[in-house]
């Protein structure tokens, strides 16, 4: 029984290690664990990116979380916690609030989100700052 413990911590150390999170289970006959590993990131084709000078960071609208591409790096912001990936299709890691760039740790979640359905898709139809406007 003692080998099967020691398999099951590892176990249970690779999910947590891997970004899933485990809380014990206390109610009915099982009593062991249980994982709750966050929702996967899928990304069929890379994401349009628009660039928000005002944050100085690349951000995809079109997504329904938060998804930022900085140098060459893709951080994601959903269900509450922060992930990394070298590419846009992953493979994505959590990751703690003080590992992102700096420019990003200074941003409140939906902050960009926010400014850009405020400020930015009229810049990108070029309307707004005197661009692409016409005196009719």
């Amino acid at each position: 029984m003692t080998h099967w413990m020691r398999v099951i911590g590892l176990v249970v150390l690779g999910l947590v290690g891997a970004g899933c999170v485990v809380v014990p289970a206390g109610h009915g006959r099982y009593r062991g664990p249980v994982v709750v590993a966050p929702a996967p990131i899928i990304i069929t084709a890379r994401p349009r990116l628009v660039f928000v000078t005002e944050y100085g960071v690349s951000f995809a609208p079109d997504l329904e979380f938060e998804l930022f591409e900085v140098e060459g790096a893709w951080y994601a912001y959903r269900e509450d916690r922060w992930l990394r990936a070298r590419a846009y299709d992953g493979p994505w890691v959590v990751i703690e609030p003080r590992h992102l760039p700096p420019g990003l740790r200074k941003l409140r979640p939906g902050q960009v989100r926010q400014y850009y359905r405020e400020h930015g898709e009229d810049r990108e139809r070029g309307e707004g700052h005197g661009r692409g406007k016409r005196d009719d």
